[in-house]
């Protein structure tokens, strides 16, 4: 990293030291090479020979486009930073809506669960309410002998335990 960097420094301080040239096209349409003090056209030095005022123009129009050209780099700097800025704020909305649609499904899924144990609950208390006026109607007629007592006994506990499950059930889940 740090070899980088100077490597880096080097080759600017190198690119600075040589000078650049650079291409100025003044409103005429001529183009003009300046490096350092000289001035060409189409490859030939006329820094003597331009006058101070189109000296001027030219230096104020190499003036003029660095400014441009460092204006166009700060925008494009500032472009860079705010894609960079939505690309994080639309990555953390998409993760946001992974949660909402997680939560979403586990409150679906709980709502379901919750609407089973309900109908569980009622289909147990219907079998129980049924059987037990099945065995009070049985009972009141003579129909039971000691035997069919005891079974109807055992029968109507485990409904009642059946019946229990399922509201403890019910009721665990709409805590």
């Amino acid at each position: 990293m740090k070899f980088h960097y100077v490597c880096v420094c080097f080759l600017v301080s190198l690119m600075m030291s040589c000078g650049s040239t650079e291409r100025v096209i003044t409103e005429d349409g001529n183009v003009y090479e300046i490096k350092g003090n000289s001035i060409k056209n189409n490859g030939a030095d006329v820094t003597e020979t331009l006058t101070e005022e189109r000296k001027s123009e030219i230096e104020s129009t190499l003036k003029a486009n660095r400014k441009a050209k460092a204006e166009a780099e700060a925008l494009e700097e500032d472009l860079k930073a705010k894609q960079k800025a939505l690309k994080e704020r639309e990555e953390a909305v998409e993760e946001k809506q992974d949660e909402l649609e997680e939560q979403q499904e586990a409150l679906k899924e709980k709502l379901e669960a919750k609407e089973d144990a309900r109908d569980d609950f009622l289909k147990a208390k219907k079998r129980l309410e049924k059987q037990q006026k099945k065995y009070e109607k049985l009972k009141k007629k003579g129909k039971l002998s000691p035997n069919d007592e005891d079974e109807w006994s055992e029968k109507l506990n485990d409904l009642k335990e059946e019946f229990e499950e399922a509201k403890e059930k019910m009721n665990n889940l709409n805590k």
